[in-house]
């Protein structure tokens, strides 16, 4: 049986690289730094011990990255690592897939590289139609300088080069690279390559890519992607030299302060922030600051953070390693031993994320419980602006709901009641689980100074219901037998002179599924209260739906009512203290007394919060028309 070997069409690998991997062109500023990174750790590694390259005088790394700008046309992107020797050059950059960080012996990418498979290069075919590379290794003093040249069509040449070919030869005709205030640019990148080692990647702007080779844009790309980098990145155009990054993380600092780390937010976001918070777990090497906004944020809210790869932006989203109750921070995050995805634009999820997301986690609920035991007038401030994100905290974090479900608001019958004021109220919990069932009883249990709380908020039943399991407290929902508690019987002698008005309040209001009782309570003022069970509350919801709806719906909303319940389990309380109903009790002819039950009726809707139907308006209009005509014939 014969082998055969995969063939890659690199023209369709790259609109694969544009289409699904990378997210836009942006990224082969990212994938060349990188690129540069990864060639100084390797120099790195190789020179161990020599202090010639290493580290400086004062001990700061000695590794560098530059860019030379011919804006809107060429971009020379170079790096003093280890470059690549010719045997290097074809096995790295002409197969697809193998990495130069890959470990020979045992095939294992070795963690100290950011780059990992060996696709990075190819991004830059995005925006350039050729890829030019010069390259010396620094293994062996008498190592050539290199010129590989590739293309989009899979093709590539690889030679020796010398310094003729640089002062205006092949180079010079191919690139015209200018504005350095040299004739002899490409001579000198040679030579500074002949004397050390490294790589220079050189690119010219495909038609409708040179935005890409601008002054502004590479310097926002450069800023984004490696501002945290511990070396320096230099931009070079006329004449003129620019380091872009600070070369140091100072949330790692010995004296970094409060101070220095809520500038260092506001030069990375762009704002203010109430406070900062310092993490560092040692699974996956990951440090970083949460910085706490100083403005309420949506508990739904998508929040852009930074997180670094080896000094090295990954992505701005932190789906999966920031919590997700923590929307009210901004994260810069740093990560040395966390797996990039194939794009480069997240992690895989392990273990060792998992880990460290646990560190970031307590290292905010514990700044949280902090500030509440050792500054309580600076965590209210803190509460007041995000009490909305709190909540989801409190639910997720048993450790922190304690202190902070003593600060949330619920809203009661007695006025506005922190969870604090309700536990230590000695009272059970009672509470409306609707906004329409809060509307309808909130009146009753006011007048009689009874607490019932409205739970229709966004996560108040959670956080009741854990507040009372902590604290051994009844929590339950209000039922319509414990709203009849708030009633009273009428005696004998009042029962036989209402009970004509009873039966006749039936039949006016039969046609409305409610049926009529009558009651003493307070407030003495409200003739009439109207209750409902859920069962009636859906049908009137069905009913109002169907109203607003086009015919098309209909027949599905009318099958949702049929499976509904048709016994009457709506009543209409008439308060038998109130001087209106007892005048009308005394009413002895049914066609009067239909206009003002009716009115009531329609008055009881209204205070419970309902919508209307168009018959019930229709019949509250009839009826003051009918009271009009009356009072005008009167006249």
């Amino acid at each position: 049986m014969e082998d055969y070997r995969f063939k890659v069409n690199l023209g369709g690998m790259i609109e694969i690289l544009s289409d699904h991997l990378y997210s836009s062109p942006d990224v082969y500023i990212r994938e060349l730094l990188q690129n540069g990174v990864d060639a100084i750790t390797g120099r790195k590694k190789l020179e161990e011990g020599e202090e010639t390259y290493h580290k400086a005088a004062d001990g700061e790394d000695t590794g560098c990255i530059t860019l030379d700008i011919d804006e809107g046309r060429s971009l020379v992107f170079s790096d003093n690592g280890q470059g690549l020797t010719e045997e290097e050059i074809h096995r790295f950059l002409a197969i697809i897939g193998e990495s130069s960080k890959r470990n020979l012996e045992n095939g294992r990418i070795e963690t100290d590289y950011i780059g990992r498979f060996g696709i990075g290069l190819l991004s830059c075919f995005m925006v350039s139609d050729e890829i030019v590379m010069l390259t010396r290794s620094c293994r062996g003093a008498d190592a050539p300088v290199l010129e590989w040249c590739g293309k989009p069509d899979g093709t590539y040449t690889i030679r020796k080069a010398d310094r003729n070919d640089f002062a205006g030869g092949e180079f010079g005709r191919s690139f015209q690279v200018k504005g350095r205030g040299q004739e002899d640019n490409g001579a000198a990148w040679y030579e500074a390559l002949a004397a050390s080692c490294g790589t220079s990647v050189m690119l010219l702007a495909k038609p409708g890519m040179e935005e890409y080779f601008t002054r502004e844009v590479i310097e926002r790309l450069i800023t984004y992607y490696g501002l945290l980098l511990p070396f320096p990145i230099i931009i070079r155009q006329y004449g003129k030299e620019k380091q872009i990054n600070p070369t140091y993380l100072p949330w790692e600092g010995r004296n970094t302060n409060q101070q220095e780390l809520l500038l260092f937010g506001k030069v990375m976001f762009d704002e203010q922030f109430f406070d900062c918070v310092p993490f560092r777990s040692e699974k996956g090497n990951v440090s970083g600051v949460a910085y706490i906004r100083n403005y309420p944020v949506l508990p739904s809210a998508r929040v852009n953070h930074r997180i670094y790869l080896k000094n090295m932006l990954l992505t701005e989203k932190g789906d999966n390693l920031i919590p997700d109750w923590a929307v009210f921070t901004k994260c810069i995050v740093n990560a040395a031993d966390l797996r990039p995805t194939a794009s480069r634009e997240g992690f895989y999820v392990d273990e060792v994320l998992e880990a460290a997301k646990e560190v970031i986690e307590d290292c905010l609920t514990d700044y949280i419980a902090d500030l509440a035991e050792n500054e309580p007038d600076r965590f209210r401030q803190f509460f007041r602006i995000h009490h909305l994100t709190l909540m989801s905290l409190a639910l997720a974090s048993s450790k922190l709901f304690g202190t902070l479900a003593d600060y949330f608001q619920f809203e009661t019958t007695r006025g506005s009641k922190s969870g604090y004021e309700l536990r230590t109220s000695g009272e059970p919990l009672i509470y409306a689980p609707t906004e329409e069932k809060y509307k309808q009883l909130s009146q009753l249990f006011f007048a009689q100074d009874k607490q019932l709380i409205n739970v229709s908020y966004v996560h108040s039943l959670d956080l009741l219901k854990r507040l009372g399991a902590m604290y051994q407290i009844e929590v339950s929902a209000v039922e319509d037998w414990a709203v009849e508690d708030l009633m009273k019987d009428l005696s004998p002698e009042d029962q036989d002179e209402g009970f004509e008005f009873v039966k006749a309040a039936n039949r006016i209001l039969k046609p409305y599924d409610c049926k009529a009782e009558l009651k003493y309570f307070s407030p003495h003022h409200l003739p009439a209260f109207y209750l409902m069970d859920e069962n009636t509350l859906l049908k009137r919801q069905i009913a109002d739906s169907r109203a607003r709806s086009a015919s098309l719906f209909f027949n599905m909303l009318d099958a949702f009512a049929s499976d509904l319940s048709n016994e009457r389990a709506a009543t209409l309380y008439f308060n038998y203290r109130n001087p209106l109903v007892r005048k009308l009790a005394e009413c002895e002819r049914e066609q009067d007394m239909k206009v003002f039950v009716e009115i009531l009726y329609v008055q009881a809707l209204q205070i419970g919060g309902f919508t209307l139907h168009n018959n019930e308006m229709g019949m509250l209009n009839r009826n003051i028309m009918t009271l009009m005509e009356r009072g005008l014939s009167d006249v």
